[in-house]
């Protein structure tokens, strides 16, 4: 009996919830924002790249209808409907098809918000948000509630960096906004990390415009194996991995044995100051010419570029993130100071299947502080 008592109490409750207007809401539901942006440039538009991690905290499932992000009395963007559901992923299982923007009862789902800013829209000092929720009730209607502010201080603009590497061309895989990377959760010691947020998987171009002579079976065949890696800036090498045999070529991810102290294969740290490391992983073994604590100066070769680690095929992976650990950090924004854009490619596929990319002439862009777009094709000085 008394357990029926709790129960028709909580219902009670949450349903006064849900009618209930008042200026602050009381709706079942914890919002958290990691990491607030920095904001950053890519094809000359600003962007601000952050997440809301949604808790339901009630026992029954509500949706959410809207998300509307606001500076000052203007709205930067409302997303509803399929734009909205394509920004959420469930924690746990998968939503079912059509229920994307279902939060069930005591379950969580993340906002992967990529708000670029319209021209001439100055970047805003601060961000508030105004979340729209739905609830079923007992008997089958929906009543709507609003949950406002969730307000966050958008943070300095990005550092702006040197390059990676030397020439091109050079494809900026899985970049901006790109899956792979842009959802790519790591827990490491009790927490789940977003480190890879900005990474980048720099892939060489050959002059018959595919990544590999001949086949993919031998890493020799990759025009990329074995180029320098360079610093970004000036730093201290704070951590450093050595020893990790290369995989062999464009190899399943079946054939790699993957745990969190080999991931990123050979692989080191630098410490560039103010909270900010950029690491470099899948190096060549025995290529590493510094050592933990060695002061490093921009433009000094540090390693060969190779496919160790859990690395399908030859490649640098590059990311900057606020803590001296490959996964358990928080991924930071960044700008190169110079790199030319000669267009981009359409789909990966295409060169891991050998096919070539040619360029178009006219789409060349000389750029300067910003960060390259999604399988960008580029050049460094």
């Amino acid at each position: 009996m008394r357990r029926f008592t709790f129960l028709v109490l909580l219902a009670t409750l949450f349903v006064a919830t849900l009618v209930a207007a008042q200026e602050h809401s009381s709706f079942p539901v914890n919002v958290d924002i990691p990491k607030p942006p920095s904001p950053l440039v890519a094809d000359g538009r600003t962007r601000l790249v952050y997440e809301l991690h949604l808790t339901n905290f009630y026992s029954k499932a509500f949706d959410l209808e809207g998300i509307d992000i606001i500076a000052g009395d203007q709205t930067l963007e409302a997303y509803r409907a399929d734009t909205l559901a394509a920004l959420l992923r469930s924690v746990g299982a998968e939503s079912d098809k059509g229920k994307v923007r279902t939060i069930e009862g005591g379950k969580a789902m993340v906002v992967f918000i990529d708000l670029t800013l319209a021209p001439g829209v100055a970047v805003p000092a601060q961000l508030s948000h105004r979340l729209l929720f739905a609830a079923k009730t007992a008997e089958g209607s929906t009543i709507e509630r609003t949950v406002t502010g969730l307000e966050i201080e958008v943070q300095p603009r990005a550092p702006v960096i040197g390059a990676t590497l030397r020439g091109g061309r050079w494809v900026a895989a899985n970049g901006l906004f790109s899956d792979d990377h842009r959802r790519s959760f790591n827990a490491v010691d009790g927490r789940e990390y977003l480190a890879q947020r900005f990474a980048i998987d720099w892939v060489k171009l050959g002059p018959d415009g595919r990544f590999f002579r001949t086949n993919a079976s031998a890493n020799a065949n990759f025009y990329g194996y074995d180029a320098d890696v360079i610093a970004v800036a000036d730093g201290v090498v704070s951590y450093l991995v050595a020893d990790i045999p290369d995989n062999e070529g464009s190899n399943p991810q079946i054939s790699r044995s993957v745990t969190l102290d080999n991931i990123t294969g050979n692989s080191l740290i630098l410490d560039l100051g103010q909270g900010t490391y950029a690491l470099y992983a899948h190096l060549q073994p025995g290529s590493l010419n510094v050592s933990i604590g060695d002061k490093v100066t921009a433009g000094q070769v540090l390693a060969k570029l190779g496919n160790s680690g859990n690395s399908d095929a030859p490649h640098l992976h590059f990311q900057i993130m606020d803590k001296n650990s490959p996964l358990g950090a928080e991924g930071m924004p960044y700008e190169i100071e110079t790199f030319t854009q000669e267009g981009t490619l359409p789909d990966l596929s295409i060169l891991d299947d050998g096919k070539p990319w040619l360029a178009d002439n006219t789409a060349f862009k000389s750029l300067r502080k910003e960060f390259p777009v999604d399988n960008a094709v580029v050049t460094f000085p």
